[in-house]
């Protein structure tokens, strides 16, 4: 459970440094925006695994500390979401008048142009150019969004895979200790290591897979 609960404390750190980043303005992408909510993804998992040990716990003194955990997290869960989506409303608002701004700088631009030639031979060329790159622009924009957001699966991912791994081993050793103490026959012992040694191995196998999905991501995708 300790392992859990500094895995689950990590992740409330960070949330924290890339929130106070968002709000001052220091990095306001949307990479950072995306690497919040998977953050929040998945330390929402980990306070429910966090409570489902605690539920299991044999002792009461530990049990009811594990609880008042789990409600602090959750506290913690619900403000950061709650200034993650005030923060991005904002940042949203924001990002439409700067457009809505430049737009209009482009129309005050075109009509002053009219205004000084009004005899030059007028062409809808440039103004299918610039309509042509501004939806190359959006476009690029999604598409870096949407990357980000795979990216950003993909580090969630494997963070699950490592906090699977420590809770594996976890358990290992406590199976261990508690057939030792039974006095369990050696063949049960045995039968612990090597599922022990298939999870491993799966663990392995998961991480491989993602590393190679995001590689190809951004390989191929960028």
């Amino acid at each position: 459970m300790n392992s859990l609960y500094n895995h689950a404390l990590k992740q409330v750190n960070a949330l924290q440094r890339d929130l106070e980043k968002f709000q001052s303005g220091e990095d306001t992408s949307v990479a950072v925006q995306g690497q919040i909510a998977a953050t929040l993804n998945a330390f929402k998992r980990s306070i429910d695994d966090y409570d489902a040990m605690a539920k299991k716990e044999m002792i009461n003194d530990k049990r009811e500390k594990a609880f008042a955990r789990v409600s602090k997290f959750r506290e913690d869960y619900d403000t950061i979401n709650r200034s993650f989506a005030l923060l991005k409303s904002r940042e949203e608002q924001l990002s439409n008048a700067r457009n809505r701004s430049q737009l209009l700088e482009r129309r005050q631009s075109r009509a002053s142009v009219a205004v000084e030639h009004p005899y030059q031979a007028t062409s809808a060329s440039p103004y299918l150019q610039q309509a042509h790159a501004i939806r190359e622009r959006d476009f690029a924009q999604r598409t870096g969004a949407q990357l980000d957001d795979m990216l950003n699966q993909g580090k969630a991912a494997l963070d699950d895979l490592f906090h699977q791994r420590t809770t594996l081993k976890s358990t290992q050793r406590k199976m261990l200790d508690a057939a030792n103490t039974l006095g369990l026959s050696r063949n049960v012992i045995q039968l612990i290591e090597r599922r022990s040694t298939e999870d491993k191995w799966i663990f392995y196998t998961g991480v491989v897979i993602t590393l190679l999905a995001m590689w190809a991501i951004v390989h191929y995708l960028t």
